[in-house]
């Protein structure tokens, strides 16, 4: 199965068996369940016979019943149906609530190991998924496994047991009478699994619309910003009014197919119970057939054919769970790109020396980076540089490992980033973005992202020194909630907030992504002087997209095309005529005199 599409299969065992293993920890409450089950089955199939058996006792009474004054032949058996439908109750009501608790933990458990899956993925993946069909994966999905394990497989087993025991039963009271009543069942079966057959491809159309109903849902809402900015309204609305359409219609094809089944099976049922009376009442007035039995063969008949019609539906659960379960095990199949195969102990400490060597990478068929060697220093501040599309992103998502190189290696004191321990890597490199995410939660949340590393008076350090101290003041101090991606914060108050969140896990290298774009000359002076404490001790790589930037680095990279064109400090590169002074002469040509002049506060000491 790929990209969203359903098997058609209705059994698929390994698929079957993978759910159950996740069972497995949770047996105990599914066997309990199916122990209760089929004491409820007993209970159920004894109503009849004693139903039966007090109707052929109060119709042929004998002197000792006469005796009793009725209390044997009506008010005991009477006593002992009250008491079965009470042990019916209980057993009932135990096994559904052991059944529906066992259920949520396996799903739990199940969404759980879904979602820890999906969110350690590589960029590649992300890349190559669209995210509402991820999301619908994670909850649309998981829901119908649950159906699997709450009213599906044990609750068929059961409903089969119980078919096969009302069977028994009617063959052993009057096997003549049984095979007269019986001759409906294979029309019942035929006329359900003909109608679950139409249903399944009805139902695998439903899911594919609603997949793309929720996808385009879920996209249209992340970029809600986007499109009231070019007031495309109207176009998103169109959108998903077309994909709800095709859900739409997909639901009513599923609901014609069975507003003609659920009639035939009130029909089929009819036929069979008009043949009993037929049957049943030449026998009786034959004298070949007690009342109380023939009674007792009408109530199993209604009970036979409840379990009968359930079949086709548990049969749709089953079918239903294993599409669902083909599109959440392929994603638990699909490894990441990220080896960890060579991972080893991490290193005592780390001096903060990071090397390219001869580095190849791309997206899809066009090389991005080709060839690329540099190595930056411990300590060491170096700018890259480059026209839109060089590479500069690429190499910064390298260093934080994001991806991993076609060819060539990333090494961080020697080392290949892939002999490291992600977690110890990730607290090593620090990254600073020019699109800052913001999640919804309070300040502290925001900035530790679950880490445990940074008390809270560390962390107003952190705020002070990125100069986000007047943020968190109007938030309300650590504990003021931020709404989902930051709504009504500017874009420079996220990059504050963005340079304490980095600040908290005081990585060794920092990277940024011309982290003050979009903050306001005021406090980008009042940053830059900030940085000198934040960068020292520390190797930083600054992606420079403004090349003023490049004048406080200690040298520039220069990309091109992928590869390296220029190294060097700013000065330099400048009066060296190449790619870097045609980029400075195009950008800063109206304002180089002014940058001379009144030159930005170095960022060392």
């Amino acid at each position: 199965m790929r990209n969203g599409a359903i098997s058609g299969k209705v059994f698929d065992r390994t698929l079957v068996l993978r759910m159950l293993r996740f069972a497995k920890p949770h047996a105990s409450g599914f066997v309990l369940s199916s122990l209760l089950l089929l004491l409820l089955m007993a209970l159920n199939l004894s109503m009849p016979l004693v139903l039966g058996k007090s109707v052929d006792t109060w119709l042929k009474p004998t002197a000792s019943d006469a005796e009793s004054n009725g209390f044997e032949t009506v008010l005991l058996p009477a006593m002992l149906l009250c008491a079965l439908g009470i042990a019916a109750f209980g057993a009932r009501y135990v096994q559904t609530r052991i059944t529906n608790r066992t259920g949520q933990r396996v799903v739990h458990d199940l969404r759980c190991r879904l979602f820890e899956h999906l969110s350690s993925r590589d960029l590649r993946f992300f890349d190559r998924h669209n995210s509402g069909l991820l999301v619908t994966r994670v909850t649309q999905d998981i829901d119908t496994i649950n159906e699997f394990f709450v009213s599906g497989v044990d609750v068929l087993l059961a409903d089969l047991l119980r078919i096969a025991g009302i069977s028994v039963v009617l063959l052993v009271l009057d096997w003549r009478l049984a095979l007269a009543t019986l001759c409906v069942v294979p029309l019942i079966l035929m006329w359900a699994f003909w109608f679950q057959r139409r249903g399944r491809v009805f139902f695998r159309e439903v899911r594919e619309r609603s997949g793309e109903a929720n996808g385009f849902a879920t996209e249209a809402i992340a970029g809600i910003t986007t499109i009231r900015a070019y007031a495309r309204e109207d176009w998103a609305h169109a959108g998903y009014s077309v994909r709800n359409d095709a859900l739409r219609d997909a639901h009513l094809r599923t609901v014609r197919n069975f507003s003609w089944f659920f009639p035939g099976t009130e029909f089929l049922p009819a036929l069979g119970t008009a043949l009993l009376l037929l049957v049943g009442y030449q026998r009786v007035t034959n004298a070949d057939l007690p009342v109380g039995t023939l009674l007792s063969f009408w109530f199993y008949l209604a009970m036979f054919i409840e379990p009968l019609r359930q079949v086709a539906d548990r049969v749709n659960i089953l079918q239903s769970a294993i599409a669902a379960g083909d599109r959440v095990f392929h994603l638990l199949d699909t490894g990441s790109e990220l080896s960890q195969a060579k991972v080893q102990a991490a290193p005592a400490s780390v001096a903060g020396e990071v090397r390219f060597d001869n580095v190849e990478f791309a997206y899809g068929e066009t090389p991005v980076l080709r060839g690329l060697s540099f190595t930056l220093a411990a300590r060491e501040r170096v700018a890259l540089v480059g026209s839109t599309g060089a590479g500069k992103s690429t190499v910064m998502a390298l260093m934080a490992r994001l991806y991993d190189p076609d060819k060539g290696r990333v090494l961080l004191d020697g080392r290949s980033l892939d002999t490291l321990p992600p977690e110890f890597l990730r607290r090593q490199v620090g990254v600073v973005l020019q699109d800052v995410f913001l999640f919804a939660g309070t300040l502290r949340e925001n900035l530790l992202l679950g880490s445990t590393n940074c008390s809270d008076d560390m962390l107003r350090n952190c705020i002070v020194t990125a100069q986000a101290e007047g943020i968190a003041t109007r938030l309300g101090g650590l504990d003021g909630l931020i709404h989902e991606r930051g709504e009504g914060l500017s874009s420079g108050e996220k990059q504050l907030l963005a340079f304490a969140r980095t600040l908290a896990q005081d990585p060794a290298i920092l990277i940024l992504d011309e982290a003050t774009a979009s903050i306001d000359t005021e406090t980008e002076a009042r940053l830059s002087r900030a940085l000198r404490s934040v960068l020292a001790g520390r190797t930083a790589l600054v992606i420079a997209h403004r090349l003023s930037t490049v004048e406080h680095c200690d040298r520039a990279l220069v990309l091109h095309h992928g590869s390296l064109a220029e190294v060097g400090p700013h000065r330099q590169l400048l009066h060296a005529g190449g790619l870097y002074s045609r980029l400075y002469r195009l950008q800063f040509r109206s304002d180089s005199a002014a940058s001379a002049a009144a030159p930005e506060p170095p960022l060392s000491a």
